[in-house]
């Protein structure tokens, strides 16, 4: 008998302290974490964004979303309706973690910027998400820019948009692209292959490297340039 009531008894002390803690880690994480954190409008979308936003593990779940819009977006069966689905799986990733950041800067270059797709209104809704959640991560700001006058044509603003955010260590490398591409149409031979070699020496993106040596042999063939054993030199 006294063992079942000592039995009892711990078991009890147990759950007590159990409850102790939990209203202590509560406490604490509500303190700590921001609204959109826990439970709210966007949490409903889908049944894993229930259990993450339930169980507390939501940048975990976005880094899992993030890995399906590599495998959606890297899939070009899906050129032929133009990546339909991208802007909702921008969209879920962002409600699961809208801290996440980089959703923001590279989701929005690839629905304005990419040949395929190029639907402004979608990659402004996106940045317009993320200075929603994020207003002091002021490159979405340049991003903005740069799309807003892309869509007026006004090439000089856009250029220097584009030039504002190469400097930025994390910008996509379709950037690089865009820029040496547009630089083609107005910049002397010279100038253009003094672009690639920079971008060929500096870029972290395997195809964006290739796509600059092509670049630059191809204006080392076929453009009169000043000093072309030189270029040939700082490529090897």
């Amino acid at each position: 008998m006294v063992k079942k009531i000592f039995s009892t008894l711990v078991l009890f002390v147990c759950i007590i302290s159990c409850c102790i803690c939990n209203y202590i880690a509560t406490k604490e994480i509500f303190k700590t974490q921001p609204n959109w954190y826990f439970f709210n409008k966007h949490s409903f979308k889908k049944f894993n964004h229930v259990l993450s936003a339930g169980m507390g593990f939501r940048a975990l779940m976005a880094d899992f979303e993030y890995i399906y819009f590599l495998q959606y977006y890297g899939n070009h069966e899906n050129q032929k309706n133009r990546y339909v689905d991208l802007f909702s799986i921008f969209d879920s990733i962002t409600d699961i973690d809208p801290h996440f950041t980089f959703t923001y800067t590279y989701g929005s270059a690839i629905l304005a910027f990419d040949k395929n797709i190029k639907r402004y209104n979608e990659a402004i809704d996106l940045i317009n998400k993320g200075l929603k959640y994020n207003p002091t991560f002021w490159k979405l700001r340049f991003y903005l820019g740069a799309i807003v006058y892309k869509e007026m044509e006004n090439k000089e603003k856009y250029v220097s948009f584009l030039e504002e955010a190469l400097k930025f260590d994390d910008h996509p490398a379709m950037i690089e692209r865009l820029l040496g591409n547009i630089y083609e149409q107005y910049k002397t031979p010279d100038e253009v292959t003094s672009y690639w070699i920079k971008i060929y020496k500096t870029t972290k993106d395997k195809e964006t490297k290739q796509h600059a040596y092509k670049k630059i042999l191809y204006h080392i063939q076929n453009s009169n340039l000043k000093n072309p054993g030189l270029i040939l030199q700082q490529i090897k």
